[in-house]
C-alpha cells in the first residue's frame, strides 16, 4: 500500500494534490489511501498512525507551511521503517529537488511539477515492477552513482484529470479546493505561478458537471486555486452564470481575480448573485508605480479601485484585498500610501503580506541587487531590503496584527471608521493601535473579545474629546451588540435603567401578539425574546457613520439587534430602526 500525507495548516483545510494523485492512479488506485492531518497534530500521534498502516512508501504533500514539520516526520518514520520509501511533492521542493535529496539522506524520491501521471507510472514501478525509474518523466531520485534526473513531465490537458472528489463523510464543515486551471498568464516576480505563462484551462462543461457534485451535497465553501480566475472572460462569466443560476441557498464560491478584468456583464451578473454566494480576492500588493513596474504587475490601478468600488456598493460579494510589504522600490512611506490606497477602497477584508522570497522566483534571482535579508527557513520571509529597514518591518508587523484584529474581524466596525476621524490617516491609527498593544505587552499573551473592546475603549478615551466621549461609549457599545449579546459586557455598556427594563419588556410583550418587528420569531414568549434579540437607544446617527464616515447627532431611537438572522458577509445581526414611537407602541 501507497499511502499520500496531507498535513494542513488547519483542520477546516483539505489537501487537493493527495486527492488528486489518488483519483488519477488509474487501476492503481486501489493500492492508493489517504491520511489528512495538520501541523496542530503531534507529531508522534501522526507517526504511530502513520507506522500502524504499514505502507510500502508514502508520498508527502510539501508547502511552506508544513516543509519542516514533514522532513522531521519523515526522517523518524525512516528510523523505524527502514524499507520506507519515501517521496515529495509539491511546490517547496519541486524547484529544487536536487538539493533536497543531498540535505535529506532519508528521501529517496522528489516528483517535480505536476504529478498526476508521474504518480500513475511510479506506482505501476512500485506495484507491477515492470518499469524502471529511469523511463519515468518528471523525478529526481536516488540511484546507483548518485541522484538522477528524467526529463521534464509536459502539462496535462486539464480535461483528461479525474475528479478527485467523491466521498463527502470526509468534507464535512471543511473547505473544498477546486481546480479549474493551471499556470498563469502573468509574470509578477515573486511568484511561482510565472513560470509556467501558459493557462491551460477545463473546458466548461466539465467544470459545470464537477461543480454540480459540491452544490449537490451543499458544501459550505469551495476555494477555486486558480492564480487568476477570470483571465479567460469567456470561461469565467459562464462559470459564475452556472453558479448563479443552480445556486442552492448555501455554497460559497471563492475566486482570485484581478480586479481591473471585469466587464460590464460581470456587473449585471453579479447583481443577481444572493449575498455571499461569491467571494473575490484581488492581489493588489503595491499601489507605487515604480514597485508595480518592477514587479511585473500590470494591472489598470483606477480601473481596480472603480471597479472594487462598484462590487462594495452591490453589497453582496465579499472582497479581499491583499497588498505585500517588502516590494522592490516599496519603503516605508511609500508602503503606507499603498496601505491608505487600498484601506480607502473599504475592503470586507484587507490582508497585509510580507515577501517570501522562494526558489525559483525572479525575486529571489535579485535577492543581491534588492539587498533582500530574509529568514534561512520557511516561509523564507524578508527581514529587510535596500528600501525598508527591519525596524521598519517590525513596525508594519503591528499594524498588520492590528489590522487583523480590529478590521478583519467585523467586530469594531463603526468603532474604526470613527477613530479615524482623529488621526492623520488610517495607518496612523493602527499604528498607535499597536504601540498601544506593545506599552501593555498585549501581544504578548492571547485576549479574549471582551478584552479586546476594553484595550480599544481605552485607548479611544485618550484621543476622543473629552465632549465626545458620550458618543464613543455609544459607538463602541454598537459594536459589542452588533456582534453578539454576550452575557459578560465590557464595563462600558451601561445596564438598562429599571424604566428602559419596563418598556423593553412591554415592547416584547406587544410584540408576541404582533410579530410586526421579528417576522419568524412566532411561538416565543416575552422571557425568551428577552434573551434571543436587544434593544438598544443611541442618540448617534449610526447609519450615518456607516455609510460616509459623519458623525451627526439625532432624536433618541432603538435599534433592534436580530441575532437569529444574520449578514452572510460580516455575520452582524440583522438590524430594525424603531423611532420612539415605534419602540412605546404610540400611535
Amino acid at each position: 500500500m501507497v499511502l499520500l500525507v496531507g498535513i494542513n495548516a488547519k483542520y477546516i483545510h483539505t489537501t487537493l494534490a493527495v486527492r488528486s494523485l489518488q483519483a488519477n492512479a488509474g487501476k492503481y488506485r486501489k493500492d492508493v489511501e489517504i491520511a489528512e492531518y495538520t501541523i496542530n497534530h503531534r507529531r508522534e500521534e501522526i507517526f504511530q498512525d502513520i507506522y500502524r498502516r504499514k505502507p510500502e512508501a508514502v508520498g508527502f504533500s510539501c508547502y511552506l507551511w508544513n516543509i519542516e514539520y514533514v522532513m522531521g516526520l519523515a526522517g523518524d518514520l525512516k528510523k523505524v521503517l527502514p524499507n520506507l520509501f519515501l517521496f515529495f511533492g509539491g511546490p517547496e521542493v519541486s524547484y529544487h529537488p536536487e538539493e533536497v535529496l543531498a540535505k535529506y539522506e532519508y528521501a529517496d524520491l522528489v516528483m517535480v511539477g505536476e504529478g498526476e501521471r508521474t504518480f500513475q507510472e511510479f506506482m505501476a514501478y512500485l506495484v507491477d515492477g515492470d518499469r524502471e525509474l529511469s523511463s519515468i518523466d518528471g523525478i529526481v531520485y536516488r540511484g546507483i552513482g548518485g541522484l538522477h534526473r528524467t526529463k521534464p513531465r509536459q502539462g496535462l490537458d486539464m480535461d483528461d484529470l479525474v475528479y478527485p472528489y467523491d466521498d463527502m463523510e470526509t468534507l464535512k464543515n471543511r473547505i473544498i479546493y477546486y481546480e479549474s486551471m493551471r499556470g498563469c498568464p502573468f509574470s509578477c516576480s515573486y511568484c511561482l505561478s510565472s513560470i509556467e505563462k501558459s493557462v491551460r484551462i477545463k473546458s466548461p462543461e466539465k467544470t459545470e458537471r464537477e461543480l454540480d457534485f459540491f452544490l449537490e451535497n451543499k458544501v459550505p465553501q469551495v476555494k477555486f486555486v486558480d492564480r487568476t480566475f477570470n483571465c479567460n472572460h469567456a470561461y469565467a462569466y459562464r462559470i459564475w452564470k452556472y453558479i448563479g443560476e443552480h445556486d442552492n441557498g448555501v455554497t460559497n464560491f471563492h475566486f482570485e481575480i484581478g480586479g481591473d478584468l471585469l466587464h460590464e456583464e460581470d456587473f449585471l451578473l453579479f447583481d443577481t448573485f444572493r449575498p455571499g454566494l461569491v467571494q473575490f480576492e484581488i492581489g493588489v500588493q503595491s499601489t507605487n508605480p515604480d514597485t508595480l513596474k518592477a514587479i511585473r504587475r500590470t494591472a489598470d490601478w483606477d480601473l481596480l479601485q472603480k471597479n472594487v468600488a462598484r462590487i462594495h456598493a452591490r453589497g453582496n460579494i465579499h472582497q479581499h484585498l491583499d497588498l505585500i510589504a517588502g516590494l522592490p522600490y516599496e519603503d516605508f512611506n511609500t508602503f503606507k500610501k499603498s496601505f491608505c490606497d487600498v484601506y480607502a477602497m473599504k475592503p470586507d477584508q484587507f490582508q497585509l503580506g510580507f515577501l517570501k522570497v522562494l526558489d525559483g522566483s525572479f525575486m529571489n534571482e535579485k535577492r543581491n541587487d534588492y539587498e533582500i535579508q530574509a529568514s534561512s527557513l520557511p516561509p523564507y520571509e524578508i527581514f529587510s531590503t535596500k528600501w525598508l529597514s527591519y525596524e521598519d518591518v517590525l513596525s508594519l508587523k503591528g499594524v498588520e496584527e492590528m489590522v487583523e484584529v480590529y478590521y478583519n474581524s467585523f467586530q469594531f466596525t463603526a468603532s474604526m471608521i470613527y477613530l479615524e476621524r482623529l488621526f492623520k490617516d488610517a495607518y496612523c491609527l493602527y499604528e498607535e493601535l499597536a504601540k498601544e498593544y506593545e506599552e501593555k505587552h498585549l501581544f504578548e499573551r492571547k485576549i479574549n473579545r471582551r478584552e479586546r473592546y476594553e484595550v480599544l475603549y481605552a485607548f479611544g478615551k485618550k484621543h476622543v474629546p473629552e465632549t465626545c466621549a458620550g458618543n464613543w461609549q455609544e459607538i463602541i457599545t454598537y459594536d459589542w451588540y452588533r456582534r453578539d449579546f454576550a452575557k459578560e459586557k465590557p464595563t462600558f455598556v451601561k445596564p438598562d435603567s429599571e424604566t428602559q427594563k419596563r418598556e423593553i419588556r412591554a415592547f416584547f410583550d406587544r410584540e408576541c401578539e404582533t410579530h410586526r418587528y421579528l417576522p419568524g420569531y412566532e411561538g416565543y414568549v416575552t422571557r425568551q425574546l428577552y434573551h434571543m434579540v436587544y434593544l438598544g437607544e443611541y442618540t448617534v446617527d449610526i447609519q450615518r457613520l456607516l455609510k460616509d464616515g459623519t458623525l451627526q447627532k439625532r432624536e433618541p431611537y432603538y435599534i433592534l439587534f436580530d441575532y437569529k438572522n444574520r449578514n452572510p458577509l460580516n455575520y452582524a445581526a440583522a438590524e430594525r430602526i424603531l423611532t420612539m414611537d415605534e419602540f412605546t407602541g404610540t400611535p
